[in-house]
């Protein structure tokens, strides 16, 4: 790399990016002149505002920040060119950008995604990739287009999916990997080693934003595939069925055999075991909504549960 300091813009928003962005913080040869979010959002149950990942640590370090939403993009873009940045990094950023911004950068921007691509382009690859039961992942720089993740691939990594994984535990891995592969990427780019290499279209897929709902358990499928949900719902918006009326949380389980039932009757109450389309599933930690989480042992301690009952 040249002596000079490396301008880069970094954009990003959740707790996934923040590794990138430390990677380039603590590498004395980039300057992160300044760092894009999204706006503040209500949080937790007081729904007060809170910064995002990002912004929190940039403040934290006293990082320039400024704020986009699509109604400011052009101002904030035309604040931007006067910075003549040498690259624009995204990792999570939630917005696409535009024709005019991904020419800014010297060297282009680069995007840091959470995935093989061409697979799982969009918004939840993570969560993606353990619903399909997928045995490896890993995470993609690429030359942003203005497509969505369609920009020709820079460097890209794997790791193994554990059985034990969630989307936050899996998160943390890919965000871990993803911070060395942006560094190796921006070096490849700057001294001419990395050439980008074109998607493949044919392979292509794509992922939907993740949504409260998409943690309601259809107790028909079968037991393996709701054990994937589970993880790939956690730790939002987390899996869930009803109970007394109420919404249990369903925070780890695992796939036992079942004994004929119908789908969504409790089998037995030592273990918990749950009927469901094709298997059974015993439930190991679960949490009523609004309540602390419990072992599986300390819920039936305190809530009537018995074979023969339903959660629907």
């Amino acid at each position: 790399m040249p002596e000079r300091t490396v301008k880069v813009i970094f954009m990003g928003s959740p707790e996934f990016a923040v590794s990138a962005l430390d990677a380039l913080v603590s590498d004395p040869r980039f300057d992160v002149v300044q760092v894009v979010t999204q706006p503040d959002r209500p949080k937790g149950r007081g729904k007060k505002l809170a910064p995002t990942a990002v912004k929190a640590y940039a403040t934290a370090r006293g990082i320039p920040v400024v704020t986009m939403t699509r109604n400011d993009y052009v101002d904030v873009v035309r604040a931007l060119s006067a910075l003549e940045p040498d690259f624009a990094v995204v990792a999570s950023f939630g917005i696409i950008l535009k024709k005019d911004l991904l020419e800014l950068p010297r060297h282009g921007c680069v995007n840091v995604h959470a995935s093989l691509l061409p697979r799982y382009r969009g918004v939840s690859p993570i969560q993606a990739a353990i619903l399909s039961g997928d045995e490896k992942t890993g995470c993609t720089t690429m030359l942003m287009d203005e497509g969505v993740d369609t920009g020709p691939v820079l460097l890209a990594d794997s790791i193994d999916i554990e059985p034990h994984d969630t989307a936050g535990t899996l998160g943390r891995k890919l965000a871990a990997l993803g911070s060395v592969l942006l560094v190796r990427t921006l070096d490849g780019i700057i001294d001419g080693s990395i050439r980008p290499v074109g998607q493949d279209e044919s392979l292509a897929s794509y992922t939907r934003k993740v949504r409260k709902e998409h943690g309601a358990i259809d107790w028909t499928k079968d037991a393996a595939a709701i054990e994937r949900q589970i993880r790939a719902m956690s730790p939002w918006p987390s899996a869930y069925t009803a109970f007394s009326g109420k919404r249990l949380i369903i925070l780890e389980a695992a796939v036992t055999p079942n004994t004929g039932d119908e789908p969504g009757v409790v089998v037995s109450s030592s273990p918990l075991v749950v009927a469901t389309g094709e298997g059974g599933l015993e439930l190991r930690r679960v949490k009523i909504e609004g309540k602390n989480e419990m072992t599986a042992a300390a819920f039936l301690a305190g809530y009537r549960v018995k074979p023969g009952g339903r959660l629907v």
